[in-house]
């Protein structure tokens, strides 16, 4: 829209608004700010933790401990309810500060023009229609079209999430251009870089794109991870189990003519045995380990549920700039003399060599290759900074590149200056698309050295310099030169043209807003955001892995193909598709086609949120990377939204779940490492838990159809479930790779922690549990004969209790692997495993021996043979299950 129709459209001029017009519009409009979403209370955060399935059969069972006038067993099952709540309640305690942190980027004082005066006011008192003036350093406010301005750039990497500042216009533009490149606006939270200017705002709040930005994160719901929905199914059906069990024996009992009491006290026993209680702490704990082992592989974890959910991932969309690649833009190929030369070199090192067809040249030996690094370094306003070994850019990071590659060819810049001072200038504006400047040679001679588009350059020229000899510059010249830029900008260059001119002319001077003329062209470079060395490898894990990489970016085409093709993301003939693409296909059509596309340039923040939303509707596990503000949402929407640490916004970092502390792709491939790890543990956790309920369970019931007396008391079933397996649950949450895990496919999204092999595994090791522990307290009946009913069951419940306790110990062991021997892993390799064996050990022997524990437990200490057979047959399990690993490996595996 033509500014004057802004102006007529919001009624405003450039005196600015009345104080009486600005008053009536803030009624309308309200204040400039971003709205608060309201924050969960930490009370009824905790009293959330209860509302799940496992808590509300512990209370259960604590109920019928009070009838059953068992008040100890009550107590203890309530103080494990508040416990596991506890956890639960830490667990998920973060404060929601994304919106509070958008708001470090609304500038507190704003300079407007009011009344045709101008005077500061508070930001949120902006309106529609205000004049705002814009200076080198200010925040931007609000949103606003551009009125005047003399020389403004701008810094948009918070909201575009491409970095360098952006030189500003006032005409206007096709309605259809990406928000990166409208250059004629200017929005609220970005920096103004240079220059200065004034705009019109025509934004305000939540209007704005940040505040859209902020409705986006707010409107992005809390959706259960793929660990949690996991979690919430197997409680549903352990509660589900656990209700039929009681129910079910308590009714066989009664029918069975045992007294309600006792019956009482076989369903009391059954719904605590079918409750692994120390589950939900043991979780925590093994994601707790995950987050520490992460963090030294450089990923921070800030929700603990993102360990698991990142070891799913079956997507990867990451940014280019700076994740992929470098973030530090260099010099890789010259054209002179019709030839390419090539740059090699790291980072901003001036440290590199020159090449030609593979063998390295001296740049001194080539006056033109020094005349023409000469000019792109003297032409220049960045400056490379050495300090204790340590090479940086300041300036514009193109620029910068230049000066290395001139460092790297013998052309000391600042010496260079100090011989030869610039007098003169033109600094680069996109509508000239050229840089000049003037430097003194000698007392009679001027030099002149410009940069810019290959396109403007070559219509600057009127000679070329090629082989030491001034040739004119020809129409076919002028087409090899352009066609070579274009070549170069194919394989993903940015593109810069170079020329000078010697005038002899001690005053001369360049003419207002022109970059000279009849000048004499040196050559092209190409420069390049060159993607970090360990990115392909990460990339070709993610492949092994069954992980797609998705790349978002807002470059352009060629550069964003050029980088996906270096790095292993895409082949030549891929698909690659645009922002403005995106926005002419309806959601509909782009699910069907959104898991064939592995690259996305030209992209505006809505394109990455939709992009996600698209991937999680075909069913994928989607881990985003981002930086600045405009990833936010997207992070949010993500299952797994990774954030920068070094580059990326404090927005960004409080919606993330993960924070990469080196920005490195190649951090991300080994969080999902340790992810997919901790997941393998956490099945191991819960498979050894679950085999001892299933075994009380399986007894139980066994012995009700077999007419025996309870074998377990329910505190000895709580003392089983929580101190003998919550030793050794807690070791195996440390327990390392026994494989490659990046060379399996992620695990289906509906994937259940129990899958069918993992339940014939419990089946088969509770089955052989059950039998073994029935047999030795068959065995301790048998052998006290009639004397049972003189002493009582005391001493065949005591050795049920050691002897399914000694059961979990040689189990602990079966756990490390599905698929491989405890001596071919390394019996030792877990020492913390070892070390909970030895105490889970000592103190269950000691509780035999203690008068209290005997009081409590109604157990005593057993006889030397009765030691004897509670180890035969206890260490059963763990040689039955060697046997079976030897033979058939894979049996129970996935």
């Amino acid at each position: 829209m033509p500014i004057e129709e802004v102006t007529k459209l919001l009624e405003t001029s450039s005196k600015g608004l009345t104080k009486e017009e600005v008053l009536r519009r803030r009624e309308i409009y309200g204040p400039n700010k971003i709205e608060e979403v309201k924050k969960l209370s930490a009370p009824r955060l905790f009293l959330r933790q209860f509302q799940n399935a496992l808590n509300y059969i512990l209370a259960l069972a604590a109920a019928i401990s009070i009838i059953g006038d068992h008040i100890i067993d009550a107590i203890v099952i309530i103080i494990i309810i508040f416990i596991n709540a506890t956890l639960g309640f830490v667990q998920e305690y973060r404060s929601e500060k994304a919106l509070e942190a958008l708001k470090q980027f609304a500038a507190p004082k704003t300079t407007v023009i009011r009344d045709n005066r101008e005077r500061k006011v508070n930001t949120e008192d902006l309106v529609p229609g205000d004049i705002v003036v814009l200076t080198t350093g200010d925040i931007v406010p609000a949103d606003m079209r551009l009125l005047t301005l003399a020389r403004l750039r701008a810094e948009q990497a918070i909201l575009t999430g491409e970095p360098g500042s952006e030189e500003k216009l006032t005409g206007e533009l096709p309605e259809d251009t990406p928000l990166v490149d409208r250059r004629n606006m200017a929005y609220s939270g970005t920096t103004i870089t240079g220059g200065r200017g004034s705009g019109i705002v025509v934004a305000i709040g939540m209007n704005t794109e940040m505040g859209k930005i902020a409705q986006e994160i707010s409107e992005a719901g809390e959706e259960k991870t793929p660990l949690q929905k996991r979690i919430t199914n197997l409680a549903v059906y352990l509660a589900i189990l656990a209700v039929i069990l009681a129910t079910g024996l308590g009714l066989l009992a009664f029918l069975k003519g045992i007294a309600i009491y006792d019956a009482l006290m076989f369903a009391l026993a059954a719904s605590i045995s079918a409750i692994p209680e120390g589950l939900i702490a043991v979780i925590t704990l093994v994601l707790v380990v995950g987050v520490r082992t992460m963090a030294k592989r450089n990923a921070i974890i800030r929700k603990l549920q993102a360990v698991e959910t990142l070891g799913s991932a079956t997507v990867i969309c990451t940014d280019k700039t700076g994740t992929l690649t470098k973030n530090e833009m260099m010099a890789r190929a010259l054209y002179l003399n019709g030839e390419i030369i090539e740059i090699t070199g790291e980072g901003y090192a001036p440290v590199g060599d020159f090449r030609k067809d593979g063998a390295v040249i001296n740049p001194k030996e080539h006056p033109h290759l020094q005349l023409f690094l000469r000019a792109m370094a003297l032409c220049n306003d960045a400056h490379l900074v050495s300090e204790d070994g340590r090479h940086s850019i300041f300036g514009d990071p193109t620029e910068g590149a230049l000066v290395v590659a001139a460092a790297k060819g013998g052309i000391d810049k600042e010496k260079e200056e100090k011989e030869t001072p610039r007098v003169d200038e033109i600094p680069f504006e996109s509508e000239r698309a050229c840089m000049a400047t003037v430097h003194q040679l000698t007392d009679q001679e001027r030099y002149i050295y410009v940069k810019g588009a290959p396109e403007r350059m070559v219509q600057l020229c009127n000679e070329i310099y090629i082989n030491g000899e001034f040739v004119e510059l020809t129409d076919e010249l002028r087409n090899q030169v352009l066609e070579a830029g274009h070549e170069l900008a194919a394989t993903g260059y940015r593109v810069l043209g170079g020329a000078y001119r010697v005038v002899e002319d001690s005053k001369y001077r360049l003419v207002p807003d022109e970059c000279g003329e009849d000048l004499v062209f040196l050559g092209l470079v190409g420069i390049v955001d060159p993607p970090r060395k360990e990115v392909i490898e990460a990339v070709a894990k993610c492949k092994s892995a069954g992980i797609r990489v998705v790349m978002i970016t807002g470059d352009h085409r060629e550069t964003a193909r050029a980088i996906a093709e270096e790095v292993g993301i895409i082949t030549k003939k891929e698909l690659i598709l645009e922002g403005r693409e995106l926005d002419k296909i309806s959601d509909e059509q782009f699910e069907k086609i959104v898991e064939s596309v592995r690259v996305f340039a030209r992209t505006e923040p809505r394109h990455k949120l939709r992009i996600v939303k698209a991937l999680k509707a075909r069913g994928q596990i989607v881990a985003m990377t981002g930086d600045g503000v405009n990833d936010a949402p997207a992070l949010k929407e993500a299952d797994v939204g990774i954030a920068m640490s070094i580059t990326g916004t404090q927005i960004t970092k409080e919606t993330s779940d993960m924070v990469l502390t080196d920005d490195n792709f190649a951090s991300i491939v080994a969080a999902v490492e340790e992810g997919r790890t901790t997941f393998d543990n956490l099945r191991k956790v819960v498979t050894y838990l679950l085999t001892t309920n299933i075994a009380e369970m399986m007894v139980l019931f066994s012995a009700l159809v077999l007419g025996f007396p309870l074998p377990f008391l329910p505190l000895q079933i709580l003392w089983i479930n929580l101190v003998t397996d919550g030793i050794c649950d807690k070791t195996l949450a440390v327990e390392p790779r026994d494989r490659d895990v990046l060379k399996e496919p992620p695990r289906p999204p509906k994937e259940r922690i129990v899958t069918r092999g993992v339940v014939y595994l419990l089946i088969f090791l509770a089955t052989i549990m059950a039998i073994g522990t029935l047999f030795v307290y068959h065995f301790s009946i048998q052998s006290l004969g009639p004397w049972v009913f003189i002493y009582g069951y005391k001493e065949p419940r005591s050795m049920t209790f050691f002897t399914i306790i000694f059961f979990q110990l040689f189990n602990a062991l079966n756990a490390r692997s599905r698929e491989y021997s405890v001596f071919k892993i390394g019996f030792f390799s877990n020492k913390y495993l070892i070390i909970g064996l030895v105490i889970s050990f000592v103190l269950n022997i000691s509780i035999g021996y203690i008068p209290f524990f005997q009081d409590l437990f109604q157990i005593m200490p057993l006889p030397l043979h009765g030691w004897f057979v509670v180890f035969l047959v206890s260490s059963s399990a763990l040689i039955l299950e060697e046997i079976r690993k030897a033979v058939a490996p894979k049996l129970f595996s996935r």
